[in-house]
């Protein structure tokens, strides 16, 4: 519901395109859950408030935002611990240029975020049409309610408002736009002619004294690291909560216990009519139709600015009476079901509030049955966890064997894998498990090691169980990967020797097409290239482009590309780009660059005086 209540949000929104990124984030990524307090402080910014759960969203937006451009990266590691003060940051950085916007008098319309609303595709249903459905689902699943996105919304257009005034404020000059003229609009000429890596690779037929040879050159490369294979016993919650079961006179005689601290909760269903900055006149013709008999729900259609309920009679879903300001909330808990509530304001507009359902939640055995069943599971858990690892320190503590222990214990104690230095995977990927398989005390002395805390109340405690001694690889085990790497090195070198040939004669002064046609190579023309030319070798051009460009005579430079091609090189001409040859249009987006890049700098310099003199408490 568009302009509905005042909240802290995350980020700063630079454009309507950073909008609609992060409500495709929302509905990208569903695996991360949302939890904070909306009555904690996390942090003041003058004086004003930013909950734990507007910093909780913060921060699973930044998971989100990480894990979209890292794909394969272990959510683990993204903790909260991690990711928190960067985030912090950033919304203290957004809070004081909101601030500072609200301060210079601007401000942001409901139907200027009623546009954005309506055109944000991941709001759009199959037909294109806004879905309140899919709007309502959307952001509730990411923990917000229709007012607090909206608001959200609203803070971002207004920061993104005072940010672009700074950058219209910048200014360039005629020689600054001169100056990137010349770089962006450089032209130049070039040949190329590629020695492909493949060929060579191909032309190779390796004899096995060759690899023979070239293993016993190289025997230090194909070394088996020394590994070890430990004795280890895990200790973790899961262990003993998996196999635990509760009584029912157990569960019922909490439930009894915890009876008089349960409370029943209280939904109502809201409706509103919302107007920005209504006039007297509207309110009374707006009262006068209630009271003549119109229904809210089509008043709401007519009148209504929230164009997320608008569509809808109004309708802004349930409430427990938490979810809106504390002046909307008290007026719908004194209306009966069917009234409609005088005027009430708030920091979105007026509101007129109609109240259409009230549901009860009460609270009985059978609906508390789960929690309560977990909350006893959970006890006995940790009672049990804490006399398990107060024993497994006690007993491991020089410990000849650890199957004793474990048997004493009633755990399991297994046998790891071979692993290195390195690590492996299952146990042996925990770098603490490693360290410790390696460290003098176990390695050498053959004592346990200390009982390790490997996160998330998982403990190890491990021994040695064999040591796997570093040996020499026979030339049967890496005979392939001698193949490979020797392969490799005489086609890189026999392309190396190829390619000096081609540009020594290509120096000489011989054309690079004869050259070409000699050593049956095709060979290309490039004329007239920019930067921003399009249809070409990314990889030769910024080569080409990386070229002095003073040079009067041609120019013949090589490398070597990213898969191994030997690249020719010959630059033929150079002409520097001049803002006199540039379109208006073109000469417009020189200087807004220019623009862009002053104005930044101002902003940068407003954003540190800001920090500088704000009065911030965490």
């Amino acid at each position: 519901m568009l302009d509905s209540f005042r909240s802290n949000m995350k980020g700063i929104a630079f454009g309507i395109v950073i909008l609609i990124a992060i409500v495709f984030a929302f509905s990208g990524i569903g695996s991360l859950s949302v939890s904070g307090s909306a009555s904690d402080t996390a942090v003041t910014v003058n004086g004003e408030k930013v909950t734990e759960l507007s910093v909780a969203r913060a921060i699973t937006g930044e998971k989100r935002r990480i894990l979209r451009e890292n794909e394969g990266l272990d959510p683990a590691v993204l903790t909260d611990e991690l990711i928190r003060p960067q985030v912090v940051d950033q919304i203290i950085g957004r809070k004081l240029l909101t601030q500072a916007a609200k301060s210079s008098g601007m401000g942001v319309s409901s139907r200027s975020t009623s546009k954005i609303l309506l055109g944000t595709p991941a709001f759009q249903g199959e037909d294109g049409r806004f879905d309140q459905d899919l709007y309502l689902y959307t952001i509730r699943n990411q923990g917000y309610t229709s007012g607090t996105f909206l608001e959200m919304l609203k803070g971002d257009m207004l920061v993104e408002q005072y940010v672009r005034g700074f950058i219209a404020s910048g200014f360039s000059t005629e020689s600054e736009i001169d100056l990137l003229a010349s770089i962006t609009e450089q032209k130049r000429d070039y040949y190329y002619l590629t020695l492909p890596l493949q060929a060579s690779l191909d032309a190779i037929d390796l004899k096995e004294q060759q690899i023979e040879d070239y293993y016993q050159a190289n025997k230090q490369r194909y070394q088996a690291a020394e590994q070890v294979v430990i004795d280890y016993i895990e200790l973790s919650p899961g262990l003993f909560s998996a196999t635990q079961t509760v009584a029912e006179e157990q569960v019922r005689a909490r439930y009894e216990e915890q009876l008089e601290t349960l409370e029943s909760t209280t939904s109502r269903q809201a409706a509103h009519i919302l107007l920005a900055d209504p006039s007297d006149a509207t309110l009374s013709e707006i009262t006068e139709k209630l009271a003549a008999g119109e229904s809210f729900e089509a008043l709401a259609k007519e009148y209504s600015e929230d164009v997320g309920s608008a569509d809808f009679g109004g309708d802004l879903g349930y409430t427990s009476g938490d979810t809106f300001p504390e002046s909307f909330e008290a007026a719908l808990e004194a209306l009966q079901v069917g009234e409609v509530s005088a005027p009430v304001a708030t920091d979105s507009g007026t509101h007129l509030i109609k109240l259409l359902d009230i549901q009860e939640q009460t609270i009985d055995f059978d609906s508390e049955r789960g929690r309560i069943e977990q909350e006893l599971i959970t006890e006995l858990t940790d009672v049990w966890l804490v006399e398990k690892l107060a024993k497994l320190k006690e007993l491991s503590y020089n410990a000849e064997s650890l199957a004793e222990i474990a048997d004493d214990l009633q755990l399991t104690a297994q046998v790891s894998e071979p692993f290195t230095r390195a690590g492996a995977t299952g146990i042996s990927a925990e770098s603490a498990v490693v360290q410790a398989a390696f460290s003098a005390e176990v390695f050498e002395d053959n004592y346990a090691s200390e009982v390790l805390e490997l996160g998330d109340d998982r403990y190890v405690v491990l021994k040695l169980n064999k040591a796997i001694p570093a040996r020499q690889k026979a030339l049967a085990e890496v005979k392939s990967t001698v193949i490979a790497t020797l392969t490799n090195e005489l086609a890189r070198d026999s392309l190396a020797t190829q390619g000096r040939e081609l540009e020594a004669q290509v120096d000489s002064g011989e054309q690079v097409e004869s050259v070409a046609k000699a050593e049956d190579l095709d060979w290309q023309v490039v004329l007239d290239a920019k930067r921003s030319t399009g249809g070409l070798n990314d990889e030769i051009k910024r080569f080409v482009f990386q070229l002095p460009a003073t040079a009067t005579a041609d120019l013949v430079e090589s490398f070597y590309t990213r898969s191994g091609d030997f690249v020719l090189v010959v630059l033929t001409d150079v002409e520097a780009g001049a803002s006199s040859n540039l379109s208006p249009e073109q000469t417009a987006s020189l200087s807004n660059a220019g623009v862009s890049s002053s104005g930044g700098r101002e902003l940068q310099a407003v954003q540190a005086s800001l920090l500088n003199n704000a009065d911030i408490e965490r």
